[in-house]
């Protein structure tokens, strides 16, 4: 049957507008259009009407069910002012069609209404877009959201996000708007590493956003009572003695005689820090040598160490002996094997050599030089740490070979035997200097 438009004199006329449209484009017209509709909703803080259909509330929401049936059913227009109308009118397009699409901007508000008029289809769906959506950018915003929404997994996930790319996601805005359990569970975490000014300059901003919240002045006392005992989780038994001197002490959010205390620790590592926590494997990394290293005196010298490992790991970066006045130059090399054609005269074999040729022995390995860049992360008793721009892969049983040049140092090795073999969790790493003794104090080292 044809359709044609409703006319407004009565002839008899009506619009098939269900005419070839599913079930969901039949409902959502049926919304938009206001057709029919027997509840009303106030929504938002300016009230905005939002009309709707009990029948299908009723049928997808056992909460909506309660309001809209029975004893206690809502007799006069139902006033919703915790969300915006254009989340709650998302919200109903959800319920009459079935599908939705969350957005960074409506996700948030969307789980909040999946979650209080228990919708499971849809608070599946917007978790299913957080943990799509995970960046190291984010994951402070999403990590505080799996906190109030009770998402365990999802929690667990942008934890981990976030203490892998401390550096990145302690400069997103997103970190400063952590509550105070969430920054707990962040600046506590063993593997939680950030460049020592960034991670503080990062606490210091979180205590000042806090103490808003909490409707505290700005003070250096507000700011350590906010902090509470995650004061004692900060990173500071790790810390450049310089940078502790001019930033830590000034700040006041520690006493004077906690100053004492860890800065006694700094000089002598073997004094009592407590209650303050010792984050021993902060970038401690992997140790070459078992034995203490014998520091002379020498200008200028290089090294370069070969390693090899039985499972692809990542180099972020290592430590070197010298302090921060040396200048290191610290190119990188993978072992690589190419073919070309076979030169023995009686071979007789003009292809490229392959699994026939009988001088297939006579494949070559060079050394490829792969792009890396430093950056000086700290100085503690003579060694530096350099920390790698990017992170580099070292393909598993692949044979590496990194290459220091250091000049300036007044510095020379002598006296010690390095580690031939090391196991780092369920890798086995080989190593060998191909000229020593190797500069190179510790690998760090994750899974790739």
């Amino acid at each position: 049957m044809a359709a044609v438009d409703v006319r407004g004199d009565n002839s008899g006329f009506v619009d098939n507008w269900q005419s070839g449209k599913s079930l969901a484009q039949c409902n959502l017209h049926m919304l938009t259009s206001e057709d029919s509709c027997d509840v009303n909703f106030r929504v938002g803080k300016e009230e905005k009407l939002v009309r709707a259909h009990r029948y299908v509330l009723m049928s997808r929401s056992c909460v909506f069910h309660a309001m809209l049936c029975g004893p206690l059913a809502e007799k006069e227009e139902i006033k919703i002012p915790d969300v915006e109308e254009e989340i709650f009118t998302e919200m109903l397009k959800y319920l009459y069609t079935d599908t939705t699409r969350p957005t960074a901007e409506n996700v948030t508000g969307l789980l909040y209404l999946a979650k209080k008029y228990a919708v499971g289809g849809l608070e599946r769906l917007c978790l299913t877009y957080l943990n799509s959506s995970l960046t190291a950018e984010n994951a402070c915003v999403i990590l505080e959201q799996a906190h109030v929404f009770d998402a365990e997994k999802l929690f667990d996930r942008a934890l981990k996000v976030v203490v892998k790319n401390g550096d990145v996601t302690v400069r997103s805005p997103g970190f400063t708007g952590l509550c105070a359990s969430c920054f707990h569970k962040v600046v506590s975490a063993e593997k939680f590493i950030t460049a020592d000014d960034t991670g503080f300059n990062a606490v210091l901003s979180w205590t000042e956003a806090e103490c808003k919240r909490q409707g505290r002045e700005i003070t250096p006392e507000n700011k350590r009572l906010v902090l509470g005992d995650t004061v004692y989780e900060l990173g500071f038994t790790s810390m450049d003695m310089k940078l502790f001197a001019k930033t830590v002490v000034p700040s006041g959010i520690i006493s004077g005689d906690e100053c004492t205390k860890l800065l006694c620790y700094l000089i002598s590592p073997d004094t009592d820090v407590a209650p303050f926590k010792i984050k021993s494997n902060r970038d401690v990394g992997v140790a070459l040598y078992a034995d203490p290293i014998h520091i002379g005196h020498k200008k200028e010298d290089s090294s370069s160490t070969i390693i090899s490992c039985s499972q692809d790991m990542r180099l972020t970066g290592l430590w070197a002996f010298g302090n921060d006045s040396c200048i290191y130059d610290i190119p990188l090399y993978q072992k690589h094997t190419t073919r070309g054609r076979c030169t023995d005269l009686y071979c007789g074999l003009e292809n490229d050599i392959d699994s026939f040729c009988p001088c297939r022995g006579k494949d070559k390995k060079t050394w490829v030089q792969r792009e890396v860049s430093t950056v000086l992360g700290r100085s503690i008793r003579n060694e530096v740490q350099l920390k790698l721009s990017k992170a580099v892969t070292l393909n598993s049983y692949i044979r590496h070979k990194i290459t220091i040049k250091r000049a300036a140092s007044g510095m020379g090795l002598s006296d010690a035997s390095i580690l031939n073999s090391i196991t780092f969790g369920t890798c086995h790493i080989s190593v060998s200097e191909e000229n020593g003794p190797s500069l190179i104090s510790r690998l760090i080292l994750e899974e790739a």
